[in-house]
């Protein structure tokens, strides 16, 4: 059990007071990959339960429970958070642990007082049966998640020209190798962003 203090500010205190017995879901790409993080808040304690997909293809198994909340008796700057943290089964290693706990916390604090957008996903699940004695397989419909992208509806159009300052670059090439190069100054005459959305139903982005 690894049990230590961070730094736990007025807006996480205050988050956990407005969202006391919220429970939920977050996965980030921050996160490490096939890992997600199922989330409780209770009279101003945050308990984390962390996932990774990989260890059974078969049961979501939690690998680590983390539980934080405020110390304030704690002297030093700002306030501090007690962390405790407990891994649940042996052989899993995870890195910055702490940085789940952040990112849950920040995660909230965006999504009820930032100007954000949420955009709603619906998911398939394809099941076998055996009807009549024959093996068949369904498509059932799934869970419905929400993808936190300030951009998901979004779309940006600039038809005016304007400057790019020079820069490094990591170019890749055919190899699979990059390498540092310097792209000088130039001009660029606009550019047009489609919304996360319309990546999404175009198949430019693939959401996992």
């Amino acid at each position: 059990m690894d049990k230590s203090y961070m730094k736990f500010t007025q807006f996480h205190m205050d988050i956990l007071k407005e969202l006391d017995n919220e429970n939920g879901v977050v996965r980030s790409p921050y996160f490490t990959e096939g890992c997600y993080v199922a989330y409780s808040i209770k009279n101003g304690c945050l308990t984390l339960w962390v996932f990774q997909e990989n260890v059974d293809k078969h049961l979501s198994i939690p690998t680590y429970y983390i539980c934080v909340s405020p110390k304030d008796k704690i002297k030093g700057e700002g306030h501090q958070l007690d962390s405790m943290i407990v891994p649940l089964i042996d052989g899993c290693i995870e890195v910055n642990l702490q940085d789940y706990v952040d990112m849950v916390l920040d995660y909230l604090c965006l999504r009820q007082w930032a100007e954000v957008q949420l955009g709603r996903v619906s998911t398939t699940v394809k099941k076998v049966i055996k009807k009549n004695k024959k093996t068949q397989t369904i498509t059932e419909t799934g869970l419905d998640y929400y993808i936190f992208d300030s951009k998901w509806y979004t779309e940006i159009c600039n038809d005016e020209a304007f400057k790019v300052s020079g820069h490094f670059r990591l170019q890749p090439y055919g190899d699979g190798t990059r390498r540092l190069i310097w792209i000088n100054e130039f001009t660029k005459n606009g550019y047009h962003r489609k919304a996360t959305i319309d990546k999404v139903n175009d198949g430019e982005i693939i959401l996992k």
